[in-house]
């Protein structure tokens, strides 16, 4: 990823929370109360049910399996490329009552045959993907390494899932796929279009727009990760821009989002949570600083860097949002995809394969007319100084 050469860092006093607010770290961090997800709907869509989860070892991923383990399913199969990571997570699991329910299945989203296999050895009546490349800056710099996790192996699960008679699939895709200026966000945004194109049978699709997540399960450094162990250090903070703002949700949000999606499911359709207006990142980390009693904390700016926006959103302004039964959800139906996807598709995998990066771009930009990528990183100038 490309930097701008830093600017005069500042100094920002990090704002005392007021004596009326809540004391949940996240509704302080948040400036609003966590979203309840995935009652009872999740419960009736999953118990008795075999479940697979593509990512199992990712923060959303495991989240949403230890989600799904409580409602009561069947069988749940993890699978993941990190056979340690499994290892873990299927001990963890299994120290509840019918842990011997817990299947697991080392695997690359990228093997079409592989995950033939697998899909084919635990018969699941629900999928969620959770597989993928989310790192803008690494897919950013290596778009044929994003389209094979984010394109490619979306399209071989879906394959596999309408193959075999799934029942219910659902992606995890991203709000950067809405209007994308990204490649991640346009990898994202062919992974809904492909549970477009395999509809009309007796799979039902949906895709779920995630937004930044925080407060992954026993995260050593708290809900912020590596940003909290520099905030606590006393270490100048890096945020690409003093107007940069985030759809920040909390992973137990993100994995109830994904439940209820599988239960709102009907016509592939993408649904977002309900968050507001996004997140100033500067506020958030303020915001933490002051948890952590910092009196002050060093921001230094970089500037975006390339695909990389100054605020998400959730839907495309072509994108006509639609009610659901969840008064926090909203979701919108798919409009046709566009002609000759199929061949496309062909094009973008073999150019993929053979690492072109330009031949990539280009045909990204043929299947998705909304990527409009974003070159030049915008340089953050003419700041105002506390």
């Amino acid at each position: 990823m490309r930097w701008l050469p830093p600017h005069r860092p500042r100094r920002a006093t990090a704002p005392a929370p007021p004596a009326d607010a809540p004391a949940d770290p996240f509704a302080l961090l948040l400036d609003r109360d966590e979203i309840v997800l995935a009652e009872p709907r999740g419960r009736r869509v999953l118990r008795g049910r075999r479940v697979l989860v593509t990512g199992a070892c990712g923060t959303v991923g495991g989240a949403l399996c230890r989600r799904i383990w409580r409602l009561g399913p069947a069988a749940l199969c993890l699978v993941d490329r990190d056979a340690r990571g499994l290892e873990r997570l299927a001990r963890e699991l299994s120290a509840e009552p019918g842990g011997d329910r817990v299947t697991l299945a080392e695997a690359d989203v990228r093997d079409a045959e592989r995950i033939d296999g697998v899909i084919v050895d635990a018969r699941p009546e629900l999928v969620f993907h959770a597989a993928g490349l989310y790192r803008l800056p690494e897919v950013e710099d290596d778009p044929c390494l994003g389209v094979s996790r984010n394109v490619l192996g979306t399209r071989y699960v879906v394959d596999g899932a309408v193959r075999h008679g799934v029942r219910r699939l659902v992606l995890v895709s991203s709000d950067r796929a809405a209007e994308p200026t990204s490649v991640l966000g346009a990898t994202m945004r062919l992974g809904e279009l492909l549970l477009q194109t395999a509809t009309g049978g007796p799979t039902c699709f949906a895709a779920v727009r995630v937004g930044d997540v925080i407060g992954a399960p026993r995260a050593p450094l708290g809900p912020l990760g590596p940003l909290a162990h520099r905030i606590a250090a006393g270490e100048v903070i890096t945020i690409t821009h003093p107007e940069a703002a985030r759809h920040v949700m909390t992973v137990t949000e993100a994995a109830g989002l994904l439940i209820e999606a599988a239960a709102l499911a009907e016509e592939a359709e993408t649904f977002a949570l309900d968050l507001g207006r996004p997140l100033p990142v500067l506020d958030l980390v303020q915001r933490y600083a002051a948890q952590l009693r910092s009196p002050a904390v060093t921001i230094r700016f970089s500037g975006l860097g390339p695909g990389e926006k100054l605020a998400e959103k959730a839907f495309a302004d072509s994108e006509r949002r639609i009610r659901t039964a969840h008064p926090k959800i909203w979701g919108t139906r798919p409009v046709p995809p566009p002609a000759g996807l199929p061949r496309l598709l062909d094009e973008l995998a073999e150019a993929a394969g053979a690492g072109d990066e330009a031949g990539v771009r280009l045909l990204l930009r043929r299947l998705l007319p909304e990527y409009r990528p974003a070159r030049r990183p915008l340089p953050a100038c003419g700041v105002r100084h506390e």
